[in-house]
This record gives structure tokens, C-alpha cells and sequence, in this order.
């Protein structure tokens, strides 16, 4: 039926092609036949004029007129496809010639000496005498005159005498029968051409009414191929999606031969410039393919379609634009060379458009649909939480209420008295862990979560922290063991944070491991990164819940029945502390029943180590005292004078030589002369700040001052200020207003006094 369709399409195509086309060559032939008629109609004239003059005798022109008559004679036998002629005012024919008399069976024998009304029926006689009455009235008129199966237009124009009598008429006959029968098969072609339109029009709005109702790809995808088959030489669609940040397409429908095909395992096509997708997507225009096979000679391609080895062999891309962004292209394929023509351009591209403009819509609900299934999730884990949080605070509330009670309204024997005393204890401090995490919580969701840094060894660190929930895995008969491999270097961070982090840790794998379990704690370096690793033999955890069991207020098991107590705060509290000391944090588990492992990441110091510590004869960031920094040259930049000022007689009470400098470039000029051990920069100054500074400075070889040790100093105090100073090349940053003793102390470690000078050449 569609093939049916598209051949009649094309037939109507080239014969109303075929009609304009005689229609224009019969004009021309008209063009032709109305000169000749006026030269006739002038020479009549003179004719007439000739004859009066004489009245009938030979005068001085009758050679002339002997001979133009015969021109005459000659011009009337030749006339094209019609006659002329002259009648008198009875309408008698007085000349008559012209291949028209024969094609209408007549001559000019028969004609000439008899009136119209002798030779015609009446009524046609009537008709025509009534036009040639008003030429002998002295007007020139125009009529059309049926006669034998012929449609003439007879033109009538008076002759006069020399005293402008009128005389005669002459009149010239076209046969306008052939133009009459293309002007009315064209008029038929047209009417048919603006159906065809008319029906597109109407397939064009089904398919937006479809595509309205659509709120998947699929069905848009089905009314697009639909719309093509009905439309279009059609035989196979492939539909495809851009997507302009990898700059790719990616194929997301196919259908060939009357079947669907999977194209969900095809890569992604890069855009390239040969392609007629690829074109189409640079451009913006369809592109039309008539010879398929030859632009696809020697490349890779994905066929569709029945597996007959025969290929399409002209197709047309066209690209689904909306508000001038392509979002995709619809490629169709005709197994007809060159089956596509204008009229197919314009009907895939309003439909290219109009899928374009359904596929956004989708995009839009889809996102709308994720992002109220987001809000519903939220709120229904926010009231999960509120209601766990209930239960947690009101459980040891009621034992702290109760067992306080008895006490005041009993009286206990001393070892009575002691374990309600231990009771309210632990369940007060219960709490307190239970309010300190909410208060953690409130402070990363406002952003007020801050760190006191310092240069610090991690092994303290989880010593401290395995100390404290030693007593917990004790009472479960949970072995918990420390394994350090290698040295760890210094981090930059919080000691109170950092040990939190570790408690979290441990306190959720002792809590999820049963009764005779194992936890490990490895301590190790991993190129420039210290890594914590903290390994039970507990409950593991399920595959679906993985990647939520960083999420706040997140349990694997949030009903009411659930084995374990927590408000599921802890491991987000872990991993947004990981994250303010510039590390990362990742959950590993095989599964249930299969232990789980949490694995810690914090980037270390460049110029710190243990060793380095033991150099500058520190225990730690503990070590009693003000460090001093005899021996060490130290630049200090700021555009402040008075912070200058404060800073340089902070460095110079601890015996530092120091140098000043109010900008980037007067710091970066002195630098050669000087040869610093250490810089210390604040970071908004006018003009190059401090990241440009240490970017420059970083760009130097290490002869030059390229690896200097350099503490950012400044005023811009949030968590992503110093995750920025980390990454642009500053080892350390301090936020203002700082205790002197902790910028000594971090100067000092990031500092080795006593190769410090080997370090910079002389």
C-alpha cells in the first residue's frame, strides 16, 4: 500500500510537471498567433483602403496589391491552428483561411459568398452575430464559440474606409480546445496535489496529537515511523539521540522490513564529518543520499531489515531541532535510487521538529518524575528518621528517668545505688553521642563544620580511637587489631575529626559483627595518600543498599523490627569529615552475611614524614613550648600592612630571618635573592592573588624554588577555600585571625632546619 502510494505521489508529480510544460509552449504558440493576427488585421486595412481608392478599376497600386495579396494568400493558408476571417454586415463571408477550417472539416470554397446563418444552425449563428453586431458597432470584443467537438476564441475587430466607416469585421478564430484540455487536467493535478497536502496536514496533526499523549521515547519513536511510512518512501527509520558534551550519538530506535530491532548494545557514533547523520546534526539541514551503497563503500555500518543481502539506496537524514539545539536525527531509507524529492524534505522536517519538541517534553516529565519520587523518598526517610530518632532519644531517656526515680523515692543497698548510678551514666552519655551527632549533622547541612588543622600522624589517631570502643568490642569477644604497613607520612588535619571518623568506623563494624568476630585496622601509604582501612566479619552489606550507605538518615533496615539501634548518621558524618580534610571514603562488601570493608583516603604532606618529624626533634603537634626557627628564611606576603607587620614580628620572636612582600610580583621578584626555606601568602590580594602566586610558583624547577614548602594565610576560611589552597599547590592553610604557636608549629614541620639550605641552591 505505501509503495502504491508513493508511485501515484510521483506520477501525479511528473505529470503536473508535463502539463505546465505544454501549457507554457501553447502560450507561446498564442503569443506567435496574436502577432500574426494584428499584422493580418493591418494589413486588411490597407487592403480596404486600396480597393475604395479604385472603386474596384486598376489604379498605380495594383501590381502592389496583386502582389500582397498573394503574400497574404500565402500568410492565411499557414496560419497555425485557427482561421481568419471577414464578414460583411449581412455576415457574409468575404474571406476565409487557415489550417483551422480543415481541422474543423471546412474550406474556404465552402464559406465564402454565404452568411452564417446559412451555413450554421441558428442558435450557434444567433450566438456569434450578437459579438460581430458589436464590432460593426465599433468595438473590438472577445468570445469563445463551440464547434464540432472544437472550443474556439474568436477575436472581432472592425475594418473602416478612408472616411472611417466600418465595412467589414475581421475576425480571428483560435482553437483553444488543446489549451482548454491541459488548463483543466492541470486544474484536476493541482486539485489532487492540495489533497495529498491537505492529508499530510492532517497526518502531521495526528502526529502531534500522538506524540502529546506520549510520555516515553517508544511511542514517539512508533508515531515517527508510522508518520515516514505513510508519508515518505519508507522501507526502514533509524532514530538516534546527540548528545553535545561528548559529542556522539547514541542509536535509540530501529525498524526495517515491517520489524523492530534491539539497538540498546550499538556504541555510541562520534560525529564525523562524512556521515549523513553527522552532516546532519553540523548543519542543521536534511540531507538527502541518492546513492546509499557508494557513500557507505568500505565503511562500517549496522544493517536492519531482512538478512537478503539487498541494501537501501538513497536515504534522507533529517535532524530534531528545538529552539535551535539538535537533539537527535531520523535517518529513512528507500531501496529506490534517488527516492527522495522536495516534497519529502518538507514533510520529515515538520515531523522531525514536532518529535524533537515530544522527545524534550519526555525529557521534562522524566526529570519532573525523578525529581518528585526524590522529594517523596526524602520525606519518607525524613520521617523515618524523626521516628527512630524518638525511639533513640526516649530509650535511654526512660531508663535514666526511671532508674533516677527509684533512687529518689527508695532506698538501695550501696551495689544497688552503684549500678543505677552506671545505668544513668551510660544512657546519658548514650544521648550525648546521639545529640553530638545531630549537631554534626546540622553543622554540614548549614556548612559550618570547621577543622583546627595541624600536621598530624594517622597511627595516634586510631590508637585513641580503638582505645575508646576497646570496652564495647571487648564485651562482644570481638577481636580488634591494628596493622601499620610502612610509614604513613603526615596529613594536614583535625585530631579531634579525623579520630571521630575512625570511632564511626569502628563503632559501626562492632556493632554489625556478631558475637566472636574480627575487626581490623590497617594503616598504609598509597602514593601521595595515607589510607585507613577498617575490615569486619560482620553482616555485610546488600548489594542495593551500597550505594546509599553514605546518605544521611540511611539504614538498611529502618523498620521496627530491626536488630540494631542508631539514628544511620554516623557513616554520613564520616564520609563529609573525609571529605573537609580534601580525602574520599569508599564502602566495599560482597554481600550479606559476607563482612564489609571501609576504606579511607587522605592526602598526605609533600614535605612531611615521620622522618621529617623526627628531624626537627618533634614528638608531635602536642610537643610542649613555642617552636623556634632559628636558621630559617621565611617570605611572607600580604597586601595588609599591619597583618604584615603582626606577622613578620611573630616569625622574627622566634629567630626566622624574614622578608616582606606586599604583592604576587614582589614576592616573585625577590625570590631568586632571597631563597626562602618557606612561604607564607594570604590569598585575596589586589591585582595576582595568592593561587596565582603558588601557580607560578609551582611551575618553577626545583633549583629555582619550584618545591618550596608554602602555607596559605588568609582570611577565606570555608571548607572549599582551603580544599582549593590544597589543590592549587599550598601544603597547609591557616584561616585568620591564628594562634602564633600553630603557624610555628606548622612552619617547623613543613621545614627540616637542618637540610633546609642543601635544599635551596647557592
Amino acid at each position: 500500500m505505501t509503495a502504491r502510494t508513493d508511485k501515484d505521489r510521483e506520477q501525479l508529480l511528473a505529470e503536473l510537471q508535463d502539463l505546465r510544460e505544454q501549457l507554457a509552449a501553447i502560450r507561446r504558440k498564442e503569443d506567435a498567433r496574436q502577432a500574426s493576427a494584428l499584422s493580418a488585421e493591418a494589413f486588411f486595412t490597407r487592403l480596404s483602403e486600396a480597393l475604395r481608392r479604385g472603386d474596384g478599376q486598376p489604379n498605380e497600386d495594383g501590381e502592389q496589391l496583386a502582389s500582397t495579396v498573394k503574400v497574404l494568400q500565402k500568410l492565411l493558408e499557414n496560419f497555425p491552428n485557427g482561421s481568419i476571417n471577414i464578414f460583411d454586415k449581412e455576415l457574409r463571408y468575404l474571406f476565409s483561411a487557415g489550417k483551422g477550417l480543415e481541422e474543423a472539416g471546412l474550406s474556404s470554397s465552402q464559406l465564402v459568398g454565404k452568411t452564417i446563418f446559412d451555413l450554421f444552425e441558428r442558435t450557434y449563428a444567433e450566438h456569434a452575430a450578437a459579438y460581430y453586431q458589436l464590432a460593426f458597432e465599433g468595438r473590438s470584443v472577445s468570445f469563445e464559440l463551440p464547434f464540432s467537438n472544437h472550443l474556439y476564441n474568436i477575436n472581432a475587430s472592425p475594418l473602416e474606409d478612408r472616411d472611417g466607416n466600418i465595412y467589414a469585421v475581421l475576425a480571428v478564430a483560435e482553437d483553444m480546445t488543446e489549451q482548454k484540455l491541459v488548463e483543466e487536467r492541470l486544474r484536476r493535478m493541482e486539485e489532487r496535489a492540495r489533497e495529498e497536502y491537505e492529508r499530510l496536514l492532517e497526518r502531521l496533526t495526528h502526529l502531534a496529537e500522538s506524540f502529546g499523549e506520549s510520555r516515553d521515547l517508544l511511542p514517539i519513536f512508533r508515531a515517527l515511523r508510522e508518520f515516514s511510512v505513510s508519508s515518505v518512501p519508507c522501507i526502514g527509520i533509524f532514530v538516534s539521540l546527540y548528545d553535545p558534551e561528548r559529542d556522539v550519538r547514541t542509536a535509540c530506535y530501529a525498524w526495517g522490513d515491517g520489524e523492530e530491532f534491539d539497538v540498546s548494545e550499538l556504541p555510541p557514533m562520534p560525529i564525523t564529518s562524512e556521515g549523513p547523520n553527522s552532516r546532519a546534526v553540523r548543519t542543521g539541514q536534511i540531507i538527502i543520499t541518492d546513492d546509499y551503497s557508494k557513500i557507505k563503500h568500505g565503511v562500517k555500518t549496522v544493517a536492519i531489515g531482512n538478512n537478503d543481502q539487498v541494501l537501501p539506496l538513497s536515504s534522507m537524514a533529517a535532524p530534531m531541532s528545538v529552539m535551535g539545539r539538535i537533539v537527535g536525527t531520523i535517518e529513512v531509507q528507500s531501496y529506490e535510487r534517488a527516492a527522495y524529492k522536495q516534497e519529502h524534505v518538507a514533510a520529515m522536517r515538520m515531523a522531525a521538529n514536532l518529535a524533537a519538541i515530544a522527545i524534550e517534553n519526555v525529557r521534562l516529565f522524566k526529570h519532573e518524575r525523578v525529581a518528585r519520587s526524590e522529594a517523596e523518598e526524602s520525606n519518607r526517610i525524613k520521617d523515618e528518621f524523626l521516628a527512630t530518632l524518638s525511639h533513640e532519644l526516649r530509650t535511654p531517656l526512660t531508663a535514666v528517668l526511671g532508674w533516677t526515680r527509684l533512687l529518689r523515692e527508695r532506698e538501695m543497698d550501696e551495689t544497688t545505688s552503684r549500678r543505677a548510678l552506671d545505668i544513668i551514666e551510660r544512657n546519658a552519655l548514650a544521648q550525648k553521642q546521639l545529640i553530638e551527632e545531630i549537631l554534626d549533622v546540622s553543622r554540614i547541612i548549614t556548612g559550618k563544620t570547621r577543622l583546627e588543622l595541624h600536621p598530624i600522624t594517622l597511627e595516634r589517631v586510631i590508637v585513641a580511637a580503638m582505645e575508646s570502643i576497646g570496652p564495647t568490642a571487648h564485651a562482644k569477644e570481638i577481636v580488634l587489631e591494628f596493622t601499620r604497613e610502612g610509614e604513613s607520612g603526615l596529613v594536614s588535619g583535625d585530631p579531634e575529626r579525623l579520630q571521630q571518623v575512625v570511632w564511626n568506623l569502628l563503632s559501626n563494624a562492632v556493632k554489625f559483627t556478631p558475637k566472636g568476630g574480627r575487626v581490623d585496622v590497617k594503616l598504609s601509604r598509597s602514593n601521595s595518600q595515607a589510607r585507613i582501612e577498617v575490615c569486619d566479619s560482620g553482616e555485610g552489606i546488600p548489594p542495593g543498599f551500597l550505594p546509599f550507605v553514605f546518605d544521611r538518615f540511611r539504614q538498611a533496615d529502618g523498620s521496627t523490627t530491626r536488630p540494631h539501634g542508631g539514628l544511620g548518621l554516623g557513616l554520613a558524618i564520616v564520609r563529609h569529615l573525609v571529605e573537609l580534610h580534601g580525602g574520599s571514603v569508599k564502602a566495599e562488601s560482597a554481600g550479606e552475611n559476607q563482612g564489609s570493608t571501609f576504606t579511607v583516603y587522605l592526602p598526605t604532606l609533600s614535605y612531611a614524614s615521620d622522618g621529617d618529624k623526627e628531624a626537627v626533634g618533634m614528638k608531635d603537634t602536642e610537643a610542649d613550648g613555642v617552636p623556634g626557627l632559628e636558621g630559617l628564611r621565611v617570605l611572607i606576603v600580604d597586601d595588609e600592612p599591619d597583618a604584615l607587620e603582626f606577622l613578620r614580628f611573630v616569625l622574627e620572636s622566634s629567630r626566622a630571618e624574614v622578608l616582606a612582600a606586599s604583592s604576587t610580583d614582589d614576592a616573585l621578584s625577590e625570590l631568586e635573592r632571597f631563597r626562602p626555606d618557606v612561604i607564607i601568602s594570604d590569598i585575596g590580594m589586589p591585582g595576582r592573588d595568592g593561587y596565582e602566586l603558588v601557580q607560578e610558583l609551582r611551575s618553577l624547577p626545583p633549583e629555582r624554588g619550584g618545591q618550596l614548602p608554602a602555607i596559605a594565610l588568609t582570611a577565606y576560611a570555608r571548607t572549599e577555600d582551603e580544599t582549593r589552597a590544597l589543590r592549587e599547590g599550598f601544603q597547609m592553610h591557616i584561616s585568620k585571625p591564628f594562634e602564633p604557636v600553630q603557624l610555628l608549629t606548622a612552619i617547623t614541620v613543613l621545614c627540616k632546619v637542618s637540610s633546609s639550605k642543601s635544599q635551596v641552591p647557592s
